[in-house]
C-alpha cells in the first residue's frame, strides 16, 4: 500500500529456447523489395525506421515467418496485427488458455520493432499523480481501478521476467518523480497524502506494495545529487531492454504453435457473412496476400487510424512521435549511487523527460537513456507516423541535458553520444488506453494506445482483452474508463 516517510524537511533471452523454433523458417532482408505496394501509404509503419538502440543486435525471431509462405488458406481462430507487448501478451495469454488455438501474428516489419522495441526502458509507475482527476472524471470506485491497475500490471511484468528467467537486462531500480518547480511539486505532496487518506478508508482497494519517499529541497538535493532539485517523491520501479522481454513473449507463444510473420503489412480489413461450414468472419489484406480469421485483434497503437478508418473517423486517437536518445557521461559512474536510479521529471524544460541508467552487469553499463524533449517541436511532435528520422531539435537536447541535471562533478565535461532513435505512440485525450470489442463489428476486438505507458498498461490489458474474448465479459478488476466504445460517443 501507499506510505510516506518525511525526511528531516518537508513542505532474456529465455533459459530454454524453444525446440520449435529450430524448424522455423527466417525470412531474407531481401523481402522488403516486396513492400512497395504499401512503401507510401501515409499513417502505416516506415519501413526503414531509425535503428533502436535496445534493438542492437537484432534478436534471434527479429525476421521470423514460421512458414516461409503466408497462410492464405487456413482459416485462423485469432489473427493478431502488432508483435509488440500488446500482441505478443494477447498471443501467449490465448495459448495458456487453450494450446489448441490456431493464431497468426503479423507484424509490419521486424518482430517487436515499434514502440515496445524503442521506448526509454522504464517500467514503472507514473500515472498515479492523475487520481484526483480520475475519481472527478469517473467516481471513486473506477478510479481506484485505474490505479491499482497500473501497479498491478507493472508487478505481473515482473513477474513474467522473473518466472520464465528472461534475459532482459531487468533490472529493480529506486525511481523517483522529480520536481524542478515548487508549484508542481507542492501539487504532487497534495496528490500523494490524498492517495494515504484513500488507503486509510479503502486499504484493499489502492495500488499495493510500493510505498513513496517524500524528500524537499536540500534534503532532495543531498539524497538525490542533483544540484537543481526543488522536491522527489521516490519509490520502487524498474529498467529493461524493452525488446528483449517482448521477444521473450513471441518465443513462449512460438513454442506453443504460434505463426508469426514479419515484414507483412496488413492494409485492409473486410468483415465477411459466415457460411456454411466456414466460420471465418475477417479477411486481412497485407502486401503479401489475404488471411482469414474468425477473430480479429487489432494491437496496432497509434497505427490504427491507417488500418481502421472508424477510428480515425472518431478523431478520439492521436499518433505522435518519441524520441530518445543514450548518452555516456565522461565520468565514471561505477562507484556512483546517483548512477543506479531512473527518474521522470514532468516540469523539466523539454516536458514530460525521464531517464534510466544502465546498471552495473548490463551491457552498455554506465549508459544513460534520456528520453522527452517534446516542447523543442511545435507540433509536439503529434500526427507524425515516420519514425525514420530524428528531431534534431530534441536530439541537441536530449545530449544537453545530462551534464546539468546531474551537475557537472557527477557528469564529467564531455558527452559522447551512443544512439538517437524515435518510435510511435498513441494518445487519447483521458490518457488512457483503448481496450475490448469494436463497436458494430462483431469479431474485431482492440487493444490499443498506450499514451506512451504501454509497459504500465499492456500486459493486464492484454489479460482483461483475453477474458473478454474467450469468457464473454471482463473480469472485474478491469477499469470502465478503458472501454474502446467511448470513442465512439464522442461523435454522438
Amino acid at each position: 500500500m501507499w506510505s510516506i516517510t518525511l525526511p528531516e524537511t518537508i513542505a532474456i533471452g529465455l533459459s530454454l529456447v524453444p525446440t520449435a523454433l529450430t524448424a522455423a523458417i527466417h525470412a531474407p532482408q531481401a523481402h522488403l523489395a516486396a513492400r512497395d505496394e504499401s512503401e507510401q501509404l501515409p499513417g502505416f509503419p516506415h519501413p526503414n525506421p531509425t535503428k533502436s538502440y535496445w534493438q542492437d543486435p537484432p534478436h534471434r525471431i527479429a525476421n521470423l515467418r514460421t512458414t516461409p509462405e503466408l497462410p492464405t488458406d487456413q482459416a485462423f481462430d485469432y489473427v493478431i496485427i502488432g508483435s509488440g507487448v500488446t500482441g505478443a501478451a494477447t498471443a501467449m495469454k490465448l495459448l495458456q488458455r487453450d494450446s489448441e488455438l490456431s493464431i497468426l501474428m503479423l507484424e509490419a516489419r521486424t518482430a517487436a520493432s515499434g514502440a515496445s522495441g524503442r521506448n526509454g526502458g522504464h517500467c514503472k509507475t507514473g500515472d498515479w499523480k492523475k487520481v484526483k482527476s480520475w475519481i472527478e472524471e469517473y467516481g471513486e470506485d473506477e478510479a481506484l481501478k485505474v490505479g491499482k491497475m497500473e501497479q498491478d500490471c507493472v508487478d505481473d511484468m515482473a513477474n513474467f521476467v522473473r518466472t520464465y528467467n528472461v534475459s532482459s537486462g531487468w533490472q529493480d531500480v529506486e525511481t523517483a518523480d522529480l520536481y524542478w518547480t515548487k508549484e508542481a511539486f507542492d501539487k504532487a505532496v497534495d496528490i500523494l497524502e490524498f492517495q494515504l487518506e484513500l488507503q486509510e478508508r479503502r486499504p484493499d482497494d489502492v495500488p499495493q506494495g510500493n510505498p513513496r519517499t517524500v524528500y524537499a529541497g536540500k534534503a532532495a538535493r543531498d539524497y538525490w545529487k542533483w544540484p537543481e532539485l526543488l522536491g522527489a517523491i521516490t519509490y520502487q520501479g524498474h529498467t529493461q531492454n524493452p525488446y528483449l522481454t517482448v521477444s521473450a513473449m513471441l518465443e513462449i507463444s512460438l513454442a506453443m504453435g504460434l505463426n508469426l510473420q514479419t515484414n507483412t503489412m496488413a492494409l485492409q480489413l473486410d468483415q465477411v457473412s459466415s457460411y456454411s461450414g466456414n466460420s471465418t468472419q475477417w479477411k486481412v489484406k497485407t502486401n503479401r496476400g489475404t488471411v482469414k480469421g474468425n477473430k480479429v485483434v487489432l494491437a496496432t497503437n497509434g497505427y490504427t487510424p491507417a488500418l481502421h478508418p472508424g477510428f480515425k473517423s472518431t478523431g478520439f486517437i492521436t499518433p505522435s512521435r518519441a524520441q530518445v536518445a543514450a548518452v555516456h557521461p565522461e565520468a565514471d559512474t561505477s562507484e556512483n549511487p546517483v548512477f543506479r536510479r531512473s527518474a521522470s521529471h514532468a516540469d523539466s524544460p523539454g516536458g514530460g523527460d525521464y531517464i534510466i541508467a544502465r546498471q552495473p552487469g548490463d551491457i552498455h553499463a554506465g549508459d544513460l537513456v534520456y528520453g522527452g524533449g517534446k516542447a523543442f517541436s511545435p507540433s509536439s511532435e503529434d500526427n507524425i507516423t515516420d519514425d525514420s528520422v530524428v528531431n534534431e531539435a530534441i536530439a541537441k537536447y536530449l545530449h544537453n541535458i545530462g551534464r546539468p541535471v546531474y551537475g557537472v562533478e557527477n557528469w564529467g565535461e564531455t558527452t559522447e553520444v551512443v544512439a538517437d532513435w524515435t518510435g510511435i505512440i498513441c494518445k487519447t485525450p483521458d490518457e488512457l488506453p483503448m481496450v475490448g470489442a469494436v463497436p458494430g463489428e462483431d469479431g474485431l476486438w482492440a487493444s490499443v494506445c498506450m499514451n506512451g505507458h504501454g509497459m504500465a498498461w499492456a500486459f493486464r490489458s492484454a489479460e482483461a482483452l483475453v477474458e473478454m474474448m474467450t469468457e464473454g465479459k471482463a473480469p472485474e478488476w478491469f477499469p470502465q474508463p478503458f472501454r474502446v466504445e467511448r470513442a465512439w460517443k464522442t461523435l454522438q
